[in-house]
């Protein structure tokens, strides 16, 4: 909320598509409305909302290539850095929301976490029902996180993601639900605060974990990100996959193990192989949530634990800290950063 006889808030809005401006094929379409390949024409999300943002701050558009985010690339991903570091850099905000499709919505955050260096507000919003939805959940998304992009209390905690009415840390933050509106969630450590029925934005807890990271990789080229693949582990898993990642050049290997990390034996093989090779081995959990202790045997293999940061996740970090050419022990020690 503005006080008044003051400026507001410069937010500048960067959308790049998803099903907050995905139109279904009718207001009860809610799970195949991304076939119909229809969306909002330009501009018109936030002009829907421009009544309500107008005495919230003053809000600027700055447009992105519109994708869903399942099909979001690595060139894709360093333009929206270039760009919203770039806004930020230029004083042109004082803040930035960007609308993502909520699929990889979790790893943008924390790609843009690790990879933009401020202390300005970037805050992530999306939607779970598409525009044209009976009550969509996209506009009142949109102007919650316009008001957390400008809220004070905002400034120094990291890219922030604000879902149905609540805020999370991009570091905690995961969507756990396939469709329903409260999809995201922070297993670990909770949300960081809510965005009340008023429009009061709460922030109760500040990030115990990840903000020693915040742009610590802001000097990396992210167009020439090395190789690394998330190989899930399951039941009779023999390591075929391992092997062919690291036949097609895989620098690193994240695991998603069972339980606490435990990939099968002949998974367990495959691994100790890439690692002679030289690649970078990642301990993480297919469960969803909790850490993954680094055990001795981890330790004599050399290999990193993810401690609880979800596969996806874990490997953007570990992407960002090869391109940066630090060591094994140095990488370990980013996952288990506070």
């Amino acid at each position: 909320m503005t006080i008044p006889g003051t400026a507001q808030p410069r937010i500048a809005v960067v959308t790049t598509g998803g099903t907050i401006d995905s139109v279904g094929a009718d207001r009860l379409d809610l799970g195949a409305y991304l076939e119909t390949g229809q969306r909002l024409a330009p501009g018109e999300l936030l002009a829907s909302i421009a009544p309500e943002l107008a005495g919230i701050a003053d809000v600027t558009e700055a447009p992105f290539r519109r994708l869903r985010a399942h099909a979001i690339t690595d060139a894709d991903a360093a333009d929206l850095v270039d760009l919203v570091s770039g806004i930020l850099a230029r004083g042109e905000a004082d803040g930035v929301v960007v609308t993502h499709g909520t699929n990889t919505l979790e790893e943008t955050a924390w790609l843009l976490h690790l990879a933009v260096a401020t202390d300005a507000p970037i805050v992530i919003t999306g939607a779970m029902r598409p525009a044209s939805a009976l009550s969509a959940d996209g506009p009142l998304n949109l102007v919650n996180a316009v008001r957390v992009a400008a809220h004070p209390a905002a400034r120094g905690l990291g890219v922030l993601v604000a879902m149905d009415d609540t805020i999370h840390g991009a570091r905690d933050v995961t969507k756990n639900n396939t469709l329903r509106v409260d999809a995201f969630a922070s297993p670990m450590a909770g949300p960081l605060g809510r965005i009340d029925a008023d429009g009061r934005v709460i922030i109760t807890s500040r990030p115990a974990r990840g903000t020693a990271l915040r742009g610590s990789y802001a000097h990396v080229d992210l167009r020439a990100l090395q190789r690394v693949d998330v190989v899930a582990s399951y039941q009779g898993g023999d390591g075929a996959l391992i092997d062919a990642a690291v036949a097609l050049g895989a620098r690193g290997i994240v695991s998603a193990g069972t339980g606490d990390g435990y990939p099968t034996p002949l998974e367990v093989e495959a691994l100790e192989r890439a690692a002679a090779a030289g690649v970078v081995i990642c301990q993480a959990s297919r469960v969803g949530s909790g850490r993954v202790a680094s055990t001795p045997s981890m330790v004599k293999r050399g290999w990193i634990s993810a401690d609880d940061i979800v596969p996806w996740k874990a490997r953007v970090l570990l992407r960002l800290a090869l391109a940066a050419r630090e060591r094994p022990d140095v990488i370990a020690e980013r996952f288990a950063a506070e």
